[in-house]
């Protein structure tokens, strides 16, 4: 299903004229329905861009009903302190910790909190996750993408656009697993930053510390960027005690031989952890005859089965 036809039949599903749907994703309604109708005289670049960027959001939303329920560890509850602040200060924050520590959950729930939020100042977030592809075009296309203007042209080019659509009103970017930027990615980032008066996060692992200052090149290459970030935060990941409570919340009492062991498999990730105690629930259906610990081993493994 294409954009024009997913308008069609999200306008269907919901009852909604072309009016209503124009002034949903704010758009001038004869543009709206040119397109629509599939006449040339609209600027088809224009319209989906503004589509693209409404059905962003809506798939967002949708996904959010899918989610695990939120847990405020000491990691996450920094994560929404630090963009918050990232936010209100208009700063460059560079948040960064151990992989499977719930910084992209804590986004997401950041992300729902200000979409709640009843505040004429609240910003637009463009919230992007950088990986091991991502370049300086495709970065800007994302967040280009995600503000609803067009999202073709060159790096640069898309940048002056960003920057042109960001200055004009509150936005927040978030970067997830911005690690994975290059050099050339990071600079477009602080020359959006700087022109754009907004605030930017930074998110992802210790490596992204690192870029910045393990004396290498790319880190001498990154100075002036380095130099503008004003909230830097090392994420400690899930404390001990927040184990064990995730533990007994799930198990009930167990024994502290058997509560250690899943610290031991799991460490500080909550990613590993939640995911072992689901193992280890429906193993504890499968295996009802069973002693916990003999289930422990095949949870490890992310088996599911009926032991012998």
């Amino acid at each position: 299903m294409n954009l024009r036809e997913r308008t069609r039949a999200y306008m269907k599903a919901r009852h909604l004229g072309r009016q209503q749907m124009a002034e949903l994703v704010d758009i001038r309604c004869r543009n709206l329905s040119l397109y629509l109708d599939g006449l040339p005289e609209c600027n088809k670049e224009v319209v989906e861009a503004v589509l693209g960027a409404y059905f962003l959001k809506v798939d967002r939303i949708e996904a959010h009903a899918h989610r695990p329920e939120f847990i405020p560890t000491l990691t996450a509850s920094l994560m929404l302190e630090k963009l918050a602040d990232a936010d209100e200060r208009q700063a460059l924050a560079l948040l960064y910790g151990p992989p499977g520590i719930g910084k992209t959950f804590a986004i997401e729930e950041f992300m729902d909190r200000i979409e709640k939020e009843n505040r004429l100042d609240k910003p637009e977030i463009l919230l992007v996750t950088a990986h091991s592809a991502s370049t300086p075009k495709s970065l800007m296309a994302a967040l280009c993408l995600q503000a609803g203007i067009p999202h073709q042209g060159t790096a640069s080019t898309l940048a002056e656009r960003l920057v042109r659509k960001v200055e004009a009103g509150p936005y927040l970017i978030i970067v997830d697993e911005a690690n994975h930027l290059n050099i050339a990615a990071m600079e477009l980032l602080r020359y959006v930053y700087d022109l754009g008066h907004l605030g930017v996060v930074l998110v992802g692992t210790l490596q992204l510390y690192q870029i910045f200052t393990d004396g290498s090149r790319p880190a001498g290459e990154l100075e002036q960027l380095w130099s503008r970030v004003g909230i830097c935060e090392l994420l400690p990941g899930l404390t001990e005690h927040e184990a064990r409570q995730m533990i007994q919340k799930a198990l009930g009492c167990t024994p502290e031989t058997t509560t250690k062991q899943i610290l031991r498999q799991t460490g500080n990730s909550i990613r590993r952890l939640t995911k072992f105690l689901g193992h280890l629930k429906e193993l504890q259906e499968l295996n009802g005859d069973r002693e916990i610990d003999d289930l422990l081993p095949v949870a490890a493994n992310g088996l599911l089965t009926v032991l012998p």
